[in-house]
């Protein structure tokens, strides 16, 4: 079962639980946050109902009380794993976006992003404002413990480079082989190549279906959104092609 399904699965089980009775049970370890992505998030609203609808269903043709209780239990269970899966970011607002630019770059409904931030005007949004975001389905985090702060989203053009002759010119014999702009060796899984006037060396992103990458590298072909993704075989770096139209997050340095 893919991921989001999975969680759907879970949260309409929680419903279920809900609505037979054990919504103290579970609502008594939920914070607020968890609490809305549970109970109002609109996409979890129909598996839920199918679900409760079923429950009432054996429950009116004689189920005991121990088949109750058990989906009580399985409820409470699921909902303490959702709850677990569900990572809240934030966003700094910049100049130009709106309520439904921001939800369009997380995959978010405008309405969760309003009553989750409580906007009573969704229209007067200020730069430098932090927006609550909540993703399901994305590892943030890079193995930081601290939400993560997302400072500008970029649909962006990937490539992928090597440190080799064919990518930069230089053969291992070179002093500067493999060593990027910032002056740290190139890394597999962690090295980028960016636009500096775009993106900041230095700066952490996550890029869609890849992961948690360190712009710490540059080449005169990488201009504007563009990003070169280090890999160490040459052959891996030509099958993965250009990549169009892919999310990149950019994220605050947590550090400073």
């Amino acid at each position: 079962m893919a991921a989001r399904g999975k969680k759907w699965w879970i949260t309409a089980a929680a419903g279920i639980a809900l609505t037979i009775g054990a919504g103290e049970a579970v609502q008594a370890e939920l914070t607020p946050a968890e609490e809305w992505a549970l109970v109002e998030h609109w996409s979890y609203a129909a598996e839920a109902w199918s679900l409760r609808e079923a429950a009432l269903q054996q429950a009116n043709e004689g189920a005991g009380t121990d088949t109750v209780a058990a989906a009580a239990t399985f409820g409470s269970e699921a909902a303490e794993l959702d709850a677990s899966a569900i990572q809240l970011l934030q966003y700094q607002v910049n100049a130009g976006d709106t309520l439904y630019k921001i939800s369009k770059a997380f995959g978010v409904t405008v309405e969760d992003l309003q009553a989750l931030n409580t906007l009573d005007n969704p229209n007067r949004l200020k730069v430098g404002q932090m927006l609550e975001i909540p993703q399901l389905d994305a590892e943030w985090s890079g193995g930081s413990a601290d939400r993560p702060v997302v400072q500008r989203v970029l649909s962006s053009t990937l490539t992928a480079y090597t440190a080799g002759k064919e990518s930069t010119g230089k053969t291992p014999s070179h002093p500067a082989y493999g060593i990027t702009r910032s002056g740290s060796k190139a890394e597999e899984g962690r090295t980028v190549a960016v636009d500096p006037s775009i993106i900041p060396l230095g700066s952490t992103v996550l890029i869609e279906g890849i992961g948690v990458r360190k712009a710490e590298d540059t080449g005169s072909a990488i201009k504007g959104a563009r990003i070169d993704v280090f890999m160490n075989d040459l052959k891996e770096a030509v099958d993965f092609g250009v990549k169009k139209n892919v999310k990149v997050f950019v994220l605050a340095d947590r550090s400073a």
